[in-house]
């Protein structure tokens, strides 16, 4: 069965393309397109998508809480485009449960590869997101943010919800060496020392939650 889309967007220009992009995915059916916050509320409450996609701009804070109210009412997923990157406009939708963030500077490819994550339940930022709430500081004044790969923000998830390397393994279809590699290198990267830290940083931060 094909993946319900209700898109919500309140330019013309990006709602036809975005919707162009979906209409050409298989497996997904745009069933609905609003370009309203009434519209919005009106046809996921009345529809119940699998997937609400939500163009968020800097001019519709007054979007957020009826969007809270949405994710906590609804079965849905939702996705967000958010042209806002600020840590703390992310963090307001991380910490609402949102599992996918993009931007409009996203390429195509990530576009699609938000879309099938968030599908399935999981989630999905783009590298600007990314580079946002995986930003550590040291002691180096030249210190760069980095960002996770698609494979380790995933085994990332997995360590925080408790499971150990061979279940992570088993769950991924990857071998136990492979998910050590890739929990060394998420460590690396955020300048984390043990696994305690990297469960802490990565709930304190929002990247991921405690559900």
């Amino acid at each position: 069965m094909a993946t319900s889309v209700l898109l919500a967007d309140f330019q013309y220009l990006t709602r036809q393309g975005i919707a162009s992009l979906i209409k050409a995915m298989p497996g997904f059916e745009l069933i609905k397109m609003v370009d309203t916050q009434n519209q919005l509320i009106e046809q996921a409450e009345s529809i119940n998508p699998d997937l609400i996609i939500i163009d968020i701009t800097d001019k519709d804070k007054e979007l957020i809480p009826k969007l809270r109210l949405l994710k906590d009412s609804l079965s849905s997923h939702f996705l967000v485009i958010s042209n806002s990157q600020t840590k703390d406009s992310i963090q307001e939708l991380l910490t609402m449960g949102i599992k996918g963030i993009l931007t409009k500077n996203c390429s195509e490819e990530e576009i699609i590869s938000g879309l099938r994550a968030v599908a399935l339940g999981n989630r999905f930022f783009c590298n600007n997101i990314l580079d946002l709430v995986v930003e550590h500081p040291s002691e180096e004044d030249n210190c760069e943010p980095t960002t996770l790969s698609p494979r380790e923000f995933e085994v990332l998830e997995l360590i925080t919800k408790g499971l150990t390397t061979a279940q992570i393994a088993d769950h991924l279809h990857l071998s136990i060496h492979t998910i050590n590699s890739h929990r060394k290198n998420t460590l690396k990267k955020l300048n984390l020392n043990s696994p305690t830290e990297l469960v802490v940083y990565a709930l304190e931060t929002g990247l991921v939650k405690n559900s």
